[in-house]
C-alpha cells in the first residue's frame, strides 16, 4: 500500500528525531545483503533533509509506524498443531497444491502449477507469519538506523527474539514440515525456500546491534539459532536434496547458506558457497543469451526469472563482503549474472508482452531493487531507465529509493 503524501509530516518526523539523528554514529552498518555504503549515504541525505528522498522517507516511516503495531509472530501461534505435534515446528503446505475436488476429503492434494492455493497464506500455517515477522523486523531496524529512535529497535528486538530466542515461542531450527502435501507427505525439501525471508532478519540484527534494546547476548543467541539451522540445511536429507536442485530452489538454498554462514562467522562455508557459484549455478542455469530455461518452463516464467535473479544478487552481495566478485564474473562463452539481468530487464514493464514463455501473475515493484542495485554496482544508468515504464510517483515513494 502506498500512502498519499502529506508533506508537513516530513518536517514533523525530523523534529521528533532530530536529537537521536544528530547523535547517531557515522560508521558504516555491518549489514550482509543490504549495501552498507548505500545505507550510510541515505542516512546522510536524511540528516541533510534532502528533498529528493522526502517522499520515500515519509512513506517508509509510515510503514515503520504500522510495523510497530504488528503482533509478535511465532510458529507457536498457529491455529492448529501440525503433523509433528510440536507447535515449535514450522508448518506450511505447498503453494500450488489443492484439495482434489473429486474426493470427499480432498486427499491426496493435486498440483496446479502457478495457481496459488489461498489457504497457504492463512494463519493456520506459518508461511505468512514468517514473511510478516521478517519484513517487519527489517523495516523497524532500518527505521531505527535512520532515526535513532529506540521505539523501533525495541519492537524489532521483540519480533526477532520471539522467533529465534525465547524458549516458549522460538521456532525449531528445521523445515521438516514445510510445504506439506496433504495425503502425500508431511513436508518437502522445496519448503526450505521459504526461509529465504530470514535473510532479512540477518540484516535487521546487524542494524540493531548499536541500540540499547539489543545486547551482545542477544546476538550470540540469534547467531546460535542460525548456526543450528545452517547445520540442519547442510546435513539433513531435505537440505541435501534442495542443494541439488538445478533451478531457483538451488540458487536460493545457496543464498541462504552463504548469508547465514557469513552471519554466524563461518567464513569458510560462506566462501565455499560463493566461490563455487559460477560453476554450480551460473554456467548451469544461465545460457549465453542470459535466459534461464528452467525458469522459462514455469507457468509464471517472468516472475520466476526475476525471482532467481534475486537469489543471484544475494550471493553477489555476500561475495562483496568476502572479496569475491560475482557481479562481474563471466564465463568465456557468455553466461553471467549481468547477462541474465539484461535478458530479463525489459520484462519489468507489465504492460509489455513477455515473449519468452507463459507469464502468469507478475508484480514488477517487488523486483525494482534489482535495477536500483544494478545501476549502483555496474555504474550504469541504463538500469534506472528500464524503470521509467513504471509510474514515477510510485517509484519515488518506494523504499528501494532509500535502501538500494
Amino acid at each position: 500500500m502506498i500512502r498519499p503524501l502529506v508533506y508537513p509530516l516530513f518536517f514533523l518526523l525530523f523534529a521528533a528525531v532530530a536529537v537521536p539523528l544528530a547523535n547517531a554514529g557515522q560508521t558504516l552498518p555491518d549489514t550482509v545483503v543490504l549495501s552498507p555504503q548505500v545505507l550510510h549515504a541515505t542516512k546522510q541525505r536524511v540528516l541533510k533533509r534532502d528533498p529528493a528522498v522526502r517522499p520515500a522517507y515519509e512513506q517508509f516511516m509510515w510503514e515503520a509506524e504500522q510495523a510497530v503495531k504488528a503482533p509478535i509472530e511465532s510458529p507457536t501461534f498457529k491455529g492448529k498443531t501440525g503433523p509433528s505435534r510440536d507447535n515449535h515446528d514450522y508448518w506450511s503446505i505447498s503453494p500450488y497444491w489443492w484439495p482434489d475436488p473429486k474426493k470427499q476429503d480432498g486427499l491426496p492434494f493435486i498440483r496446479r502449477d502457478g495457481q496459488r492455493n489461498p489457504e497457504t497464506a492463512s494463519d493456520t500455517y506459518d508461511r505468512t507469519r514468517l514473511n510478516r515477522m521478517s519484513k517487519n523486523a527489517l523495516t523497524l531496524a532500518l527505521a531505527y538506523y535512520l532515526t535513532g529512535n529506540e521505539v523501533y529497535a525495541t519492537r524489532a528486538t521483540a519480533l526477532i527474539k520471539a522467533w529465534c530466542v525465547d524458549p516458549a515461542t522460538k521456532a525449531n531450527p528445521n523445515m521438516r514440515y514445510a510445504q506439506a502435501r496433504p495425503g502425500i507427505s508431511d513436508g518437502q525439501p522445496t519448503g526450505i525456500i521459504e526461509t529465504r525471508d530470514l535473510i532479512l532478519v540477518v540484516d535487521a540484527v546487524r542494524l540493531l546491534e548499536h541500540s540499547r534494546a539489543w545486547g551482545k547476548a542477544d546476538t550470540r543467541k540469534v547467531e546460535t539459532w542460525f548456526s543450528h539451522y545452517t547445520d540442519w540445511l547442510m546435513h539433513s536429507e531435505f537440505g541435501r536434496k534442495e542443494a541439488g536442485s538445478p533451478n531457483n530452489h538451488g540458487t536460493w538454498f545457496d543464498a541462504q547458506v552463504a548469508v547465514f554462514a557469513y552471519f554466524t562467522g563461518d567464513k569458510k562455508l560462506a566462501n565455499t558457497v560463493v566461490g563455487t557459484t559460477p560453476t554450480r549455478r551460473i554456467v548451469r542455469q544461465i545460457m549465453p543469451d542470459g535466459s534461464m530455461p528452467l525458469e522459462l518452463e514455469r507457468t509464471r516464467s517472468r516472475q520466476y526469472t526475476f525471482f532467481n535473479l534475486e537469489a543471484f544478487f544475494v550471493l553477489a552481495a555476500v561475495g562483496e563482503r568476502l572479496g569475491v566478485d560475482l557481479w562481474n564474473w563471466k564465463d568465456p562463452v557468455g553466461p553471467s549474472i549481468r547477462q541474465a539481468l539484461d535478458f530479463a530487464a525489459s520484462g519489468i514493464d507489465p504492460s509489455q508482452e513477455w515473449p519468452h514463455g507463459r507469464t502468469g501473475a507478475f508484480n514488477p515493484y517487488v523486483h525494482v531493487p534489482l535495477f536500483r542495485r544494478a545501476a549502483v554496482v555496474y555504474k550504469d544508468k541504463r538500469y534506472i531507465d528500464f524503470l521509467k515504464t513504471l509510474p514515477a510517483d510510485r517509484l519515488t515513494r518506494d523504499r528501494s529509493f532509500l535502501f538500494y
